[in-house]
């Protein structure tokens, strides 16, 4: 098999047309034709056999429909239509409050969670602090001891257990993660987490219903590193 195409046989074999060669991936019947091989190493079109290859092709059409295009990358501050949890494992645990929601703010500390998620801990600008609930007291960085708003980027794909975490499920291309220091514009549904777990990871603190955007639909980097801490 070649990569990314189809197959080429030897002496009058049947060679499919793949990317390499002007042929679409996806979406669209890739041209077929028989073809043998000359003395001199010259490829030639056998007219003859056009006709059994063309209706092979055509017998390709049903399983071609059924091809995925490449989900959209949503903008800084455009909403995902449809369902704003979608894409996102147990969708319960987390109360919609707000649908849509842009924030900015200083990225702390960024680390990968086991469910395949990006847990980013932001420090948000004075304006959008009001978001903040009681419970996101708990989340903090080590070298910054303020609450922080979470921001949860989901994987592109979900694997194993989370397989429901995906955002190819959800509709959209999931944002690449900032690094810690980054000043960034950040987009999607505002939630509270009501998870029954965090009570084991924080024990005999107050963490229901800390604030999250989740999942965030852009993550956009203003600034390389973020204003200092006041």
């Amino acid at each position: 098999m070649r990569p990314g195409g189809g197959r080429r046989t030897g002496r009058r074999g049947v060679a499919w047309l793949g990317p390499e060669d002007g042929g679409k991936a996806c979406g669209t019947v890739p041209l077929a034709y028989a073809q043998g091989m000359a003395g001199d190493g010259t490829r030639h079109v056998f007219p003859h056999t056009a006709v059994a290859v063309t209706m092979t092709a055509l017998l390709l059409v049903p399983a071609l429909s059924g091809c995925r295009q490449a989900p959209p990358q949503l903008r800084s501050g455009e909403c995902k239509p449809g369902d704003p949890l979608a894409g996102v494992y147990i969708p319960s645990r987390l109360a919609v409050k707000n649908a849509c929601t842009t924030v900015t703010g200083t990225v702390d500390c960024v680390q990968q969670e086991p469910d395949g998620d990006i847990h980013i801990r932001l420090r948000l600008d004075p304006p959008y602090r009001k978001l903040l609930t009681a419970a996101n007291a708990v989340q903090q960085c080590p070298n910054q001891k303020d609450p922080h708003l979470v921001v949860e980027i989901i994987p592109q794909n979900g694997q194993g257990l989370f397989e429901d975490n995906s955002a190819s499920e959800g509709g959209f291309l999931t944002p690449v993660a900032p690094a810690a220091g980054a000043h960034v514009t950040v987009t999607g549904p505002y939630v509270w987490d009501s998870n029954l777990l965090h009570d084991l990871e924080y024990p005999g603190k107050s963490v229901k219903d800390w604030a999250e955007i989740h999942p965030a639909w852009n993550v956009t980097v203003d600034h390389p590193t973020g204003p200092a801490i006041p």
